[in-house]
Formats: structure tokens, sequence, C-alpha cells
């Protein structure tokens, strides 16, 4: 018998396993979170999805990194403090 790889239909990542191997069903993305039913066994459409989501991922990042001290806004609003 002929073993398939599986990638997460979310992020295209191999980190996929079973929640509950007697809930054969149910598989767990360990690098995106990622829980349900569906998994991917085609690996070129799971690299095309590691793409966009490694991108989606690094463009949030340098919009949170364009805006230091977001979280500090607050505290300067407060007059006499």
């Amino acid at each position: 018998m002929k073993k398939s790889v599986k990638f997460c239909p979310n992020c295209g990542s191999l980190n996929i396993k079973w929640v509950n191997p007697q809930m054969w069903s149910i598989w767990k993305c360990w690098d995106c979170g990622y829980q349900g039913a569906v998994v991917l066994e085609d690996g070129e459409m799971a690299d095309k999805i590691r793409e966009k989501f490694l991108e989606k991922i690094k463009n949030e990042f340098a919009d949170h990194e364009d805006k230091p001290g977001e979280e500090n806004k607050e505290d300067e609003d407060k007059p006499g403090e």
C-alpha cells in the first residue's frame, strides 16, 4: 500500500496530523492552526498555497513593523498624566 503525503489546505504545510487517529476525518496543522476534514495530496497546489500564505504572513509582519508604538498611543492622548 502506497502512503500519500498530506498537506494543509490553508498554508500548504506538511506539518499536518490527525487530531485523533480514531477520528480519522479531523486533521490539525501545527503551523497555522487549521482544523478540518479537508487535506491536500497535490504537492504542486500545496507549494502555491504555501507561497501565498508566507507572502501574507510577511506582509502582515511588515504592516505591524510600520506602526511602532500603536499600543501606547492611548497613553499619549491622555492630558495631565
